[in-house]
């Protein structure tokens, strides 16, 4: 039996995943870990734990299948973005990865403006600064480890230590690359004005190509302790995002992917670089076009955070139905799901969480509700900007781990006003990392050809109800005040 290997190297946990040339996601396994958070604002992660978490999942999986006797015709990735891993002339790493949720880096941002302005910083990147980044993050090894900024050789992002250290080269690619901050967009290629300008090295940054090119072979070292065979394929693969789209057959205009996990996002492919003047979106390379992208940085962290920490709730299906129970609005309760601070729409690394109108008669299940409408009315934020950009939104497809709660899922499909589908991809982004693989690898002549014979629709369809609707615009209003009327307390 032929299989193409997809692996996502997630914040929290690598997932593996063996998948035949169908789509059929046959063999799966995972392994976890943590987030350090040395000092406050830091957020890291050591890139060998990746490394050994991967290496278990893929010989777990070969073990499913009976180990050598299955044939796996290619490999590829996709990726937690922004992350910066910095790597010595040996290859070695230097110090842990600094990942996305990391916001210690604001004096870098401003420090970059006082060098080059931040409309300069547009026109290459068509994106704002924001801590998090591999471009601020790497700044501030410069300004506060200068003795580890001297040692490094090349810096990369967190899914592609992962292919180095099966292939033993080194490189990116443009779905990744433009999450970097220091990449040109339009042109798909680094910004060499803006490295030139900053004074950084240039051979820094490594070779760039597009996620569905083969990138190197399965090395001896990585055949011995993986078991996947010598001189297997693997391919570029790409971004988080743009692989759990392409794992959702979304590769054009017209159909968005709403995912919760970690965080929150909301995801469409355009024709054109379009980008938010204002700069309250990202906009980045999709695998053969851009897409614009609203994201928040505490979507299912806030229910996680609310659950462990505060609740000391292990599962929350046991709640499900009696939070079900909640009226819609839960009666006048709202979050900001600011955890971490917000990217969409206010990009502000000080914008903290907050329950607003707290009465005597809510519950913890008002509590629960209300972080789920949160979050919700976070990412209506985005669907708000892609109205103003006129954005075709046709279709709504949902991923994510908020797709097991049919109440989450409502309350999305009543909060946007709009339908929600699915497919019966389980593992997105492992699966749009396969389809690079499959297209790399030449199983399929295109993409479209690869997504059409490996994503299937499901039978799910949740629709908004009207009456929630009306309830939801109200409370869109007043949480939309909260952080106006909050911001510079959130400064203190």
């Amino acid at each position: 039996m032929k299989y193409l290997l997809g692996i996502d190297l997630g914040t929290s946990s690598v997932k593996t995943c063996l998948i035949d040339y169908t789509g059929t996601e046959c063999f799966s396994d995972s392994e976890v870990y943590s987030i350090n958070t040395p000092a406050r604002n830091w957020a890291e992660q050591d890139p060998e734990e990746w490394w050994r978490a991967t290496k278990k999942t893929i010989q777990h999986c070969l073990q499913k299948v009976g180990g050598y006797e299955v044939e796996i015709t290619g490999i590829s990735f996709s990726g937690q973005m922004h992350g910066l891993v910095i790597l010595d002339k040996d290859k070695q790493v230097i110090r842990p990865a600094i990942i996305w949720c990391d916001q210690r880096s604001q004096q870098q941002i401003h420090s970059i403006h006082n060098k080059i302005q931040k409309e300069e910083v547009g026109r290459h990147t068509l994106n704002a600064l924001s801590p998090g980044f591999l471009l601020p993050s790497l700044m501030w090894i410069k300004d506060h480890e200068p003795f580890n900024y001297e040692k490094i050789d090349k810096v990369v992002l967190p899914k592609d230590y992962i292919r180095y250290r099966i292939t033993g080269e080194i490189g990116t690619d443009s779905t990744d690359a433009c999450g970097t901050l220091i990449f040109n967009i339009e042109r798909r290629e680094w910004a060499e004005d803006l490295i030139k300008k900053l004074g950084i090295n240039r051979n820094l940054f490594p070779l760039c190509r597009e996620p569905y090119e083969i990138a190197g072979y399965v090395t001896r070292i990585a055949a011995n302790e993986t078991g996947l065979k010598l001189a297997t394929p693997v391919v570029y693969g790409g971004g988080d995002q743009p692989m759990q789209a392409v794992g959702n057959g979304i590769l054009s205009s017209g159909t968005i992917s709403c995912t919760i996990g970690t965080g929150g996002q909301l995801f469409s492919p355009v024709n054109q670089p379009v980008h938010d003047r204002l700069y309250r979106t990202n906009t980045f390379c999709h695998v053969k076009n851009w897409y614009i992208l609203g994201a928040n940085l505490s979507a299912g962290l806030s229910l996680k955070w609310l659950m462990e920490n505060i609740l000391y709730i292990a599962d929350f299906t046991k709640l499900n139905k009696e939070t079900s129970k909640i009226p819609s609005g839960s009666e006048k309760l709202l979050f900001l799901p600011y955890l971490n601070g917000d990217r969409t729409p206010h990009m502000d690394a000080n914008a903290k969480g907050m329950f607003f109108g707290l009465q005597l008669k809510h519950n913890r299940y008002h509590m629960l509700r209300a972080v789920m409408e949160g979050v919700a009315f976070s990412l209506r934020d985005s669907l708000e900007i892609f109205n103003e950009l006129q954005i075709p939104v046709e279709q709504v497809i949902a991923s994510g781990g908020f797709i097991q709660s049919d109440l989450w899922m409502q309350i999305v499909a009543d909060v946007f006003q709009k339908s929600i589908c699915t497919t019966l991809t389980k593992e997105h982004a492992c699966k749009g990392a396969a389809i690079m693989a499959a297209v790399g690898t030449k199983v399929f002549n295109s993409m479209e050809e690869a997504v059409s014979e490996m994503v299937k629709k499901s039978d799910r369809l949740v629709e908004p109800n009207e009456r929630n609707g009306y309830v939801y615009n109200e409370q869109y209003e007043l949480f939309k005040s909260l952080y106006i009327q909050n911001r510079e307390l959130f400064m203190i």
